[in-house]
């Protein structure tokens, strides 16, 4: 019996020890986990740079007036162009531009400008997606800073300028066209419209296929063109003039350089040159039905050509020579004179 109890006493109490063993175990503590590095701090975003500070007016069925100044770079683009109308450019010394435009017909008038660039519209639709074509007849004067540049354009109406110093492109289809004291170059193409150009301080190119063009006080090289109408040029400073005429009468007044060229063209026209006094030149004649004269005191004449030839070729000798002239006519006369520059 007593060996019966040993047997069941002595498995029941290894059996209590493993019991409590195990909740031994379990209870001591696992130590903890050693901090990780410190996350880097996000990098800061980078400023949005500033956007231009733009004026809209007109939406899709335009306005009908507009009176407005808003900020402007001393050097911005200006481009303006009306149907019908007139428009006016001039300059002041602040960097600011200044819009007064309005229109007698439908609401039509487009302003889009930021700091740097403006452009102001005549639709001929009345909006940008309507049908009204009565556009009436616009008017706009704007004044800009002097260094701005410019495009100006128009369907039929005038268009006047004066003391833009950079360089303006002109453009239009019948009507007048009036630029003065102009810094920089200037490039003029008109349809039916008389043109006058006065001090440029650059380049000046004129085209015009209707109307009498006038070209005065270029410091650099001019070229003035037209199928019908005529032209005069006077004060070139620069090196090199070129002057055509379908049907027109061609004048030049001014001074020749030494190493200059200077061309004139005029099927039926007269060509008339008034040359400073202190020009050295060879001047270069050659009309087929028309006269030729020269007053220029000193200037030697010599024929050119072939004796037999029906026109009539001569070069005039003024001062021993120097700068290039070359006068072409089919049907008008030349003349060469002493002008008083």
């Amino acid at each position: 019996m007593k060996i019966r109890m040993q047997r069941l006493v002595v498995p029941a109490m290894i059996a209590a020890l493993a019991i409590g063993a195990v909740p031994c175990v379990a209870q001591v503590p696992t130590p903890p986990s050693p901090p990780g590095p410190p996350n880097p701090p996000a990098s800061p975003r980078p400023p949005r740079a500033p956007r231009a500070p733009r004026a809209w007016l007109g939406g899709d069925s335009g306005v009908a007036r507009i009176d407005t100044v808003l900020p402007f770079s001393s050097n911005g683009t200006v481009d303006l162009s009306l149907v019908a109308g007139t428009m006016k450019v001039s300059t002041w010394d602040r960097n600011q531009v200044r819009v007064v435009a309005s229109t007698t017909g439908a609401p039509s008038l487009q302003l889009d400008a930021s700091s740097s660039h403006l452009s102001l519209e005549q639709t001929r639709s009345g909006g940008r997606h309507g049908r009204n074509d009565d556009v009436g007849i616009a008017t706009y004067d704007v004044t800009v800073p002097a260094g701005s540049r410019a495009s100006l354009s128009a369907v039929s109406g005038s268009i006047n300028a004066a003391g833009l110093r950079g360089a303006v492109d002109v453009s239009n289809v019948s009507g007048s066209v009036d630029l003065r004291d102009l810094g920089s170059s200037l490039n003029v193409e008109g349809v039916s419209g008389r043109i006058t150009v006065a001090n440029v301080a650059s380049d000046a190119h004129v085209e015009n296929v209707s109307g009498r063009v006038s070209l005065s006080g270029v410091g650099g090289s001019a070229t003035a063109e037209t199928v019908s109408g005529g032209i005069t040029v006077a004060g070139v400073r620069g090196d090199r003039v070129h002057v055509t005429t379908v049907s027109g009468d061609i004048e030049f007044v001014g001074s020749v350089t030494s190493s200059g060229r200077y061309e004139f063209e005029t099927h039926s026209g007269d060509a008339n040159l008034k040359l400073a006094s202190n020009t050295q030149a060879t001047v270069s004649v050659e009309t087929f039905s028309g006269s030729v004269s020269n007053d220029f005191p000193g200037a030697v004449r010599r024929k050119n050509g072939d004796p037999d030839d029906n026109s009539t070729n001569f070069d005039f000798i003024i001062n021993r020579g120097g700068g290039r002239v070359r006068v072409e006519t089919f049907s008008g006369s030349v003349h060469i004179s002493q002008g008083n520059q």
